[in-house]
């Protein structure tokens, strides 16, 4: 008789997922499973293997990204944006990891597709965030809204890079670089 399932497979990719957050190193199928709380046959029986793991990870964090505002003050919620972008409580390592893993998505088509879904999905929802904060009067017109979501996301990814490369220098605190232009924009 089969066991039965104590979690779903959503809480699974939680667990995974707030694992791989603090990961420094090059992760495993079983590393991920002992760091989650779970034996790594699980992560086989639901998902697969280890890239069918990853593909199941990638869709939910394409899910979860907003496709339109979410709340009345669009401006605060580009202000909660930015703050989430910022890497300055990540370790040198951690932040080595994730580069990692973005080289790993990029290499796999079905991975690069989905981090574009993501990537597009966000662009989606500054736009959206740039269009109300403008109708709110929060955000003063000139260059499209498209084209600052693009800055803006483009920014975060840069100066995460840039923290990478230079982690010590308080200056490439990827919060303080996009929060900057967002200033400029506003």
């Amino acid at each position: 008789m089969a066991r039965p399932r104590l979690l779903n497979d959503d809480q699974i990719l939680q667990r995974v997922g707030d694992a791989l957050g603090d990961v420094d190193a090059a992760w495993t199928l079983a590393g991920a499973a002992a760091a989650a709380g779970l034996h790594p046959a699980t992560l086989i029986k639901r998902f697969g293997s280890r890239r069918g793991l990853l593909v199941a990870l990638s869709q939910r964090w394409v899910s979860s990204i907003p496709s339109k505002p979410t709340s009345d003050d669009a401006h605060q919620e580009l202000l909660a944006w930015v703050d989430s972008t910022c890497a300055s409580e990540v370790a040198e390592d951690q932040m080595l990891t994730r580069i990692d893993m973005l080289v790993e998505d990029l290499r796999d088509p079905e991975l690069r597709a989905l981090l574009h879904d993501g990537w597009q999905r966000n662009i989606d929802y500054l736009t959206g965030l740039v269009n109300r904060a403008r109708q709110d009067g929060q955000m003063r017109e000139g260059i499209s809204s498209v084209t600052i979501a693009h800055l803006l996301l483009d920014t975060a990814h840069g100066s995460l890079l840039r923290a990478a490369v230079t982690p010590g220098r308080r200056d490439t605190a990827p919060a303080c670089t996009t929060q900057s232009l967002l200033e400029a924009l506003t």
